[in-house]
């Protein structure tokens, strides 16, 4: 399905600023029952763990485990389908954090006698499932309270930058081909993403498809003609991003989202990840929600 198919589906792929996250119990305030030696191996419950204020907790994450910036210091544990497991049990963690797709080595570390904790990582409620489940098992509750609070404010301020009075049609491009317009995966309905979209304001053209990331070919997005189109190329650079841009221009010049000017190449690292970030998503695409209801009024 491709790399970026997989972000989005585990929750690969919330950079948050320390000095937002929750202050550290000191060690006498501590429980005997508090996971204090953390491995991750999700990103979306990475970011949370150091959103949660357990980041100098964490001694080992999975490979896709970037933000925030201070977790690409410690050790690389492998991917969810390649985990280092002799890796993972040297570190002696008292918890290790997975994602629902790692059921099976879960029960492998169980038989280890290693404690795992799966957090769910597929759809925008998830991302708060997660913090509660985590700030439970590391005696955060009270700021894991105080964390839900924060982003579901965030969701809300964010979404009301595109409230308008008539419906933005988008498409959100998880993955395809670089210079081809052939083959994409896109986002479907029942996904973080999907979520995303609809808090920021959109109409998912493929919400009602029965895949959560259906294949599809160009011809289903020329017949839609939506009046937006969002390209996730996370961690691309600039000129990489501006070239995914031109190729749309190039190929498919008749598109309403081209005409416009309302296609965009979303090269936040974080954005596909169901994690403290949501909020932060939610505004880069209401955003751009809001601006493509503005150049479509503008070409009326």
């Amino acid at each position: 399905m491709g790399r970026i198919v997989l972000a989005a589906t585990i929750g690969i792929l919330a950079a948050v600023p320390a000095a937002l996250l929750a202050r550290r119990p000191a060690p006498t305030e501590r429980q005997p029952d508090c996971a204090c030696r953390l491995v991750s191996l999700a990103p979306h419950a990475t970011e949370s763990l150091f959103a949660l204020g357990a980041g100098a907790d964490v001694v080992g994450v999975d490979d896709y485990s970037r933000e925030p910036p201070e977790a690409r210091a410690l050790p690389r544990l492998g991917s969810y389908i390649d985990p280092d497991l002799e890796g993972i049990v040297a570190l002696r963690p008292d918890l290790v954090v997975l994602a629902p797709a790692q059921q099976a080595l879960a029960e492998q570390l169980g038989r280890l006698g290693l404690p795992t904790q799966i957090v769910p990582d597929t759809r925008m409620d998830d991302v708060f499932v997660t913090m509660e489940r985590l700030g439970g098992a590391t005696c955060r509750a009270d700021a894991a309270r105080a964390l839900v609070a924060r982003v579901r404010r965030e969701i809300a301020d964010a979404g009301r930058t595109a409230v308008g009075t008539s419906p933005v049609r988008a498409v959100l491009v998880v993955d395809r081909p670089a210079g081809d317009l052939r083959q994409f995966y896109v986002a479907g309905p029942d996904n973080f993403l999907s979520d995303v979209l609809r808090a920021a304001g959109a109409d998912n053209v493929f919400a009602d498809v029965p895949h959560p990331f259906p294949q599809v070919s160009l011809e289903p997005i020329v017949a839609a003609d939506p009046d937006l189109i969002l390209e996730l190329v996370p961690g691309a650079d600039a000129s990489v991003a501006a070239a995914r841009v031109a190729v749309w221009r190039q190929v498919a010049p008749g598109l309403r989202a081209v005409r416009t000017g309302a296609i965009y190449a979303l090269r936040e690292s974080w954005l596909p990840v169901p994690g403290p970030a949501v909020g932060r998503a939610v505004r880069i695409v209401a955003e751009r929600v809001d601006a493509a209801r503005r150049a479509r009024e503008q070409v009326r």
